[in-house]
């Protein structure tokens, strides 16, 4: 029986390297800025995704991006990295996690929003286009 293989999130400094230049691309076109935890998803040895989100809210943490890196989607790495957003979250001790869906490849937006849905995010009642999961 062959072993399940875990994921891992490895906190990024200033120095982000990658060796796949699909998730290089997107860390160079996402700045590392005061209030911004950024993070290389692992499955196993192999980098899986690229996570960013903004922590300076008051009472949120906002998903600002998370890409998945094109051969391991659906694979279970985009639920994976919500969860770590959810976990975050609470150790933050902020009530929410949001996000504001924007396709990042040929995923249709409609699609996106539902795929966040399906994870237990609900549309914001004051911006009906930011998604939240209350955590607290």
């Amino acid at each position: 029986m062959e072993k399940a293989q875990e994921f891992r999130f490895e906190e990024l400094g200033e120095i982000r390297k990658f060796s796949s230049r699909e998730l290089q691309a997107r860390a160079d076109s996402n700045p590392l800025q005061d209030g911004r935890r950024q993070f290389l998803v692992k499955l196993g040895d192999r980098e899986a995704a690229y996570l960013s989100f903004d922590v300076f809210l008051p009472d949120e943490v906002n998903l600002y991006e998370v890409f998945v890196a094109r051969e391991l989607r659906n694979h279970g790495v985009g639920s994976a990295c919500i969860q770590f957003g959810v976990e975050l979250t609470t150790k933050l001790g902020k009530s929410k996690l949001t996000v504001r869906p924007k396709p990042l490849s040929e995923q249709s937006k409609g699609d996106l929003v539902a795929w966040y849905m399906r994870r237990g995010f609900a549309p914001m009642a004051d911006d009906p286009h930011l998604l939240k999961i209350v955590v607290t």
